[in-house]
């Protein structure tokens, strides 16, 4: 596996884990930042298949009204940066 997508990944994870503890977000959106990061780390299946799966819960989340901009933008760039890692 390259670096680049190596550490993008990374990124990604680290950006999930901030909204995953984040109080103020609500709920449903830390609920799927934790899956994000489960798909994310599951060895059984290939790096790409694994981002594409976590893009896919995460771009289910980004039309709620509920979300606070911050965390939108952060999911956003989550995104930007594992559409870097799905691609092979």
């Amino acid at each position: 596996m390259n670096d680049e997508k190596q550490e993008a990944k990374k990124n990604a994870v680290r950006i999930l884990v901030q909204i995953a503890r984040d109080l103020n977000t609500p709920r449903n959106i830390r609920r799927a930042a934790k899956e994000a990061i489960r798909q994310l780390e599951n060895d059984e299946i290939s790096l790409a298949l694994r981002a594409a799966n976590a893009i896919d819960i995460l771009q289910e989340i980004t039309d709620d009204p509920q979300m606070p901009t911050f965390a939108r933008t952060a999911i956003l760039e989550v995104i930007s940066l594992l559409d870097i890692v799905a691609k092979e």
